[in-house]
């Protein structure tokens, strides 16, 4: 793969991924287990077909090590699980944009955690301000406005689908480096999908409750599982793995305005001084980030 195709393919990922808050909260509505299990399920048996008819070899054949496998498939995987439990029991639609712009401080994670895989120079003030400026963005789009007392409201009643986030931002910034260190040209999106969908499948048949599978609920099912995570993951693997990772950086500080509109578009929210405030410094941050990285060939 030329690195003109993985840069387009990186680009688009991040066009479908602007869709991934808003429709991971609606099929979690139906079933926070259940429903993010059939869409995991299903993307990863599409991915290992796509593999299986492009003559792909088997994970335990490829030119991949373990690092690849058991720590990015690891950190893939509980990435997922916390992502969407994280949006499917938020307390409401309201709360989902904030935890979407938390989850999008990965782009910001992802350049911070370079130095520690790649032989790059950074600049560490640069590099801490950005973040620091993701942080009141992420503060900013959701208690603005608010007295001590809601603040301390909301931080008790909010705190574990945020905490989740967290984790899930440092864990995808965590696998974008790994895939990119020790993946090589295995592909390994569709298998962790797949551990993925069964695991919340599995959780699923412990709690019970039904599933949700409505008429309603076919199409963001179908969009969730075909385009956010089939085919958005596995652009991004390429876009990272074979394309210029420091565009993909840049480009994917844009990913905060990106979701937001969607969100409100989809939600039928009315927006926000203090979500935009948020988006914007979510952005700033990780732009500001990429200043503090000097990728080699690049500057």
């Amino acid at each position: 793969m030329t690195m003109a195709s993985a840069n387009f393919l990186g680009v688009l990922s991040l066009l479908f991924w602007s869709m991934n808050v808003a429709l991971t909260r609606v099929i979690g509505e139906a079933h926070p287990l259940g429903m993010p299990g059939l869409s995991f399920l299903a993307a990863g048996i599409m991915l290992i077909g796509l593999d299986t008819v492009k003559k792909k070899p088997m994970p335990w054949k490829s030119d991949a090590g373990p690092m690849f496998w058991l720590v990015g498939g690891g950190a893939f995987v509980i990435y997922l699980v916390l992502y969407a439990l994280g949006l499917s029991y938020s307390d409401s639609r309201e709360v989902v944009l904030p935890l979407g712009l938390l989850n999008y401080c990965w782009p910001s994670l992802m350049l911070v955690m370079m130095p520690f895989f790649f032989a790059v120079r950074v600049r560490w003030p640069i590099l801490g301000a950005g973040m620091v400026l993701c942080v009141i963005g992420v503060g900013c789009s959701l208690l603005w406005g608010m007295s001590l007392r809601q603040v301390a409201a909301v931080a008790a009643s909010s705190w574990p689908p945020f905490l989740m986030m967290a984790g899930a931002a440092l864990l995808w910034a965590f696998y974008s480096n790994v895939a990119r260190k020790w993946g090589n040209t295995a592909s390994g999106t569709g298998w962790f999908m797949l551990v993925a969908g069964l695991f919340f499948l599995g959780m699923w048949l412990v709690a019970g409750g039904p599933l949700g599978l409505t008429r309603a609920m076919l199409v963001p099912l179908i969009l969730h599982a075909l385009i956010v995570n089939a085919a958005a993951f596995l652009f991004w693997d390429c876009g990272v793995r074979w394309g210029d990772m420091g565009l993909m950086g840049v480009l994917a500080n844009f990913l905060p305005v990106g979701s937001v509109l969607f969100g409100l578009w989809y939600f039928g929210n009315a927006s926000t001084t203090s979500l935009w405030l948020g988006g914007i410094f979510v952005t700033l941050g990780a732009i500001l980030c990429r200043k503090g990285i000097h990728l080699p060939g690049t500057e």
